[in-house]
């Protein structure tokens, strides 16, 4: 926790050195690109640290590949990658050669696109059975995720490689030895659009029709898996005592918390808990 904090507070703050490695072709004076392009490199330690931070959470971990992990695991995947091609750039003279190219489109789409898109379809199925009080369906979850999954990668990262070669962005007209790789990018990224219709009907159809979701699907230990989904508008009839520590799996006779009133409060076994009548839904 302590490496993961450090780790955050070091990128704020290197944040604010590495801008100039977007302007390495600008014509700017060399006194500034050579303590930029250092920053630049040196922010991916904080960066790697953040990564394997989150490996160790997983590791010898019991991993039930639902949907949300899917999604979980391939924006490691594909942050990791997006994070490799920005060490390459953080050097000028490889920066200078594939400036205004496709490589540059793969590497910020690895970073954004795999860094945040990823984990917002990860949080939305995630949270999807507390908001709604509804399942979804498990399997168009998972064809959701190998579309995206595979076609961006089949749109992506075939740049990296034409970029490599020469082939700039932002061009209408280009060299006819690029053709057949940019017709099957194109065909990859229509694929890749098209993969969010799974996820749209998935959310609406089984908002509408989903089978009831219960109070923990995912059988987690915070507070909000302890009450009836979706939530009661008070949460809970009395302010609940919280025991143990929040990810205690695995632990023989961990308890979490206590959700009586004290005078008539008992430690509650993690995952063992079940939802009052007057907490039930009635949506």
């Amino acid at each position: 926790y302590r490496m993961m904090a450090f780790s955050l507070l070091a990128i704020v703050v290197l944040g604010f050195t590495v801008w100039a490695h977007h302007m390495f072709v600008s014509g700017m004076s060399p006194w500034i690109r050579i303590p930029m392009m250092i920053t630049t490199a040196i922010i991916a330690v904080p960066t790697g640290i953040k990564i394997f931070s989150w490996l160790a959470t997983l590791w010898r971990g019991v991993l039930h590949l639902d949907t949300p992990m899917l999604f979980a695991l391939g924006f490691l995947t594909m942050f990791t990658l997006g994070g490799i091609s920005g060490v390459m750039l953080a050097m000028i003279p490889f920066d200078i050669h594939v400036s205004q190219t496709y490589f540059i489109v793969a590497h910020i789409h690895y970073v954004l696109f795999g860094g945040s898109l990823f984990t917002i379809f990860a949080g939305v199925y995630y949270w999807f059975p507390k908001m709604t009080g509804r399942m979804y369906d498990e399997r168009l979850g998972k064809w959701h995720f190998w579309l995206t999954f595979v076609f961006f990668n089949l749109t992506f990262g075939p740049m990296h490689l034409i970029g490599i070669q020469g082939m700039p962005r932002r061009v209408a007209e280009y060299a006819a030895k690029f053709a057949a790789w940019n017709l099957f990018i194109s065909i990859s990224a229509f694929i890749l659009g098209a993969s969010t219709l799974v996820f749209l009907y998935n959310i609406v159809a089984s908002w509408r029709y989903g089978p009831r979701a219960p109070s923990n699907p995912w059988r987690g230990l915070t507070l909000e898996w302890q009450v009836s989904s979706p939530p009661p508008i008070f949460n809970f009839d009395a302010v609940p005592t919280v025991v143990g520590g929040p990810y205690e799996y695995g632990v023989p006779g961990a308890v979490h918390g206590i959700f009586k009133p004290p005078t008539e409060a008992k430690p509650v076994a993690a995952g063992a808990f079940s939802t009052p009548p007057s907490q039930e839904s009635h949506t």
